[in-house]
């Protein structure tokens, strides 16, 4: 028998039929999960360094090349991961990229140098930041049009919370002292450290598989009847009873088409084209030029964060009071090489304090993103707000002629962080199905292109120009808030 007008609905309101409830916060534990093992994969990589720096003999450019890898990493492979999470299915992109990077993260506990290290961190980042889209979309297209946006501001705050936790693992894990033999390699706490962080990557994977594929993209490639069954499974496990749910067949929003054509460069194209045309042209390039600014400010003083505070930490004691925040930067590009040299016992130092602000930093951050995904429907004010802020402290940094105040301005200026999730809802909310996961992976390819970039270009100027790349920063990021300006209103969303 045929459905009847009452058994087609649209997917919006067979998705509010569901209702709110275990499985949407279930989900976006899961999601959470993978999200802060991507976090701790790509950025937990900048403890690990600043631990093994004396026993790998590495410069601070070396630290920076090797901290660059993980965004090297997700250049290559965002657009894979954002074609094959539009056309195979969110689900099983980030089950398969999750285990791969398990596997290889874990792998790079045993890598006997510095080079070896960057090589299985590329590829252990190649794989995990499949998570930066595929888990936006999976979780938006599964959650209310009254929860969406808060929910994506919420996973925003797993990246915040990541710094807390690996800052945590290295403290504890640091202060053992031991060197045990494994196949000719030294191995030492930073190695254990390093297999230790790379555990949250295999827990997400398993996460996953409690839950279904989107049902938003199985209608979405002509898989209706799954796509029903997920919405069903949905409503049952959120409280409502099987025999009454209503929705027998879906009905598709204009545009939507089968993605599961076979593997193509015209397929590739026909994937990434809308994007660029209109009437998605405008907002594309706007969303990634905000994208550049946001990441290449953060990102590229992010990932070499403990490295930062390391060296801020141990010279402050030693430091005028006439000195500036760059000051404590002056010649220490071969500082660590030095040391490995001369001394006799190589040990795995990182600053008590250097463990207490990464603490701090992550856990203030986490709180904060929180607060500010309760005001989800002020994306647009917020975002300029926290970027003229921002801008301002990036400017103040080195002009206090007191270190430890130009730190402060430093924590304030990390705040570009907090335009992350705010970018990522405004993926999934002005994009139709068949394009969220490949706008946002090419979003995230520009991100890290920028922030793979700018890394090196920090990390070789911090021993000697250090104002000027914070000065550089901050107009940047002003220019992100004029840009900003010109996003629509929040009101306005493809729904």
């Amino acid at each position: 028998m045929s459905a009847g007008p009452k058994d087609v609905y649209e997917y919006e309101d067979a998705l509010n039929l569901t209702g709110h409830g275990r499985y949407n916060v279930g989900l976006l534990f899961a999601c959470f999960m993978v999200i802060v093992a991507m976090g701790i994969d790509i950025f937990g990589l900048g403890i690990i360094v600043t631990a093994a720096t004396c026993d790998l003999g590495m410069s601070l450019k070396d630290i920076g090349v090797l901290s660059s890898m993980p965004f090297a990493g997700i250049i290559l492979m965002s657009y894979p991961w954002g074609y094959l999470s539009d056309t195979r299915g969110r689900k099983l992109v980030l089950m398969w990229a999750m285990s791969g990077s398990f596997i290889s993260a874990a792998l790079s506990s045993l890598a006997p140098n510095w080079k070896v290290l960057a090589a299985l961190r590329f590829v252990s980042s190649a794989l995990s930041s499949a998570a930066e889209s595929a888990t936006y979309a999976l979780l938006g297209e599964c959650c209310n049009y009254k929860s969406r946006a808060k929910f994506m501001l919420l996973m925003t705050s797993a990246l915040m919370l990541t710094p807390t936790l690996y800052y945590i693992w290295g403290y504890l894990i640091t202060k053992l002292d031991f060197s045990i033999s494994i196949i000719g390699i030294s191995y030492r706490p930073w190695r254990l450290l390093t297999l230790v962080m790379s555990l949250p990557l295999g827990i997400g994977a398993l996460m996953l598989w409690y839950f279904s594929e989107s049902p938003k993209f199985l209608a979405n490639v002509g898989r209706q009847d799954e796509a029903v069954e997920v919405l069903k499974r949905m409503y049952v496990l959120n409280g409502g009873d099987p025999e009454k749910f209503p929705v027998k067949k879906l009905q598709l929003e204009e545009g939507s088409k089968d993605g599961t054509e076979k593997f193509s460069l015209s397929s590739l194209w026909s994937q990434i084209a809308p994007l660029f045309k209109k009437p998605l042209l405008t907002r594309t390039l706007l969303l990634y030029y905000l994208t550049f600014v946001v990441y290449i400010a953060n990102n590229s003083f992010a990932i070499i964060l403990p490295t930062i505070f390391n060296v801020f930490f141990t010279s402050y004691a030693s430091s005028k009071d006439s000195q500036g925040f760059c000051d404590l930067f002056l010649a220490t590009s071969n500082t660590t090489e030095v040391q490995a040299e001369e001394s006799a016992v190589c040990k795995d130092a990182i600053e008590d304090n250097t463990i207490w602000a990464g603490c701090a930093h992550g856990l203030s951050f986490f709180i904060l993103n929180a607060l500010i995904s309760q005001c989800a429907g002020k994306r647009k004010i917020l975002t300029v707000v926290i970027l003229i802020v921002a801008a301002g402290a990036a400017i103040l940094v080195n002009n206090t002629g007191e270190p430890l105040s130009g730190l402060i301005f430093f924590y304030i200026f990390l705040t570009t962080a907090m335009v992350f999730g705010v970018i990522s809802s405004y993926f999934v909310t002005l994009y139709p199905t068949s394009y969220r996961g490949m706008v946002a992976c090419l979003g995230m390819m520009v991100a890290r292109l920028s922030a793979f970039a700018g890394t090196n270009v920090v990390s070789a100027m911090l021993s000697h120009s250090c104002g000027t790349a914070l000065y550089g920063a901050a107009g940047l990021v002003l220019s992100g808030a004029v840009a900003a300006l010109l996003l629509p209103s929040d009101c306005d969303n493809l729904e």
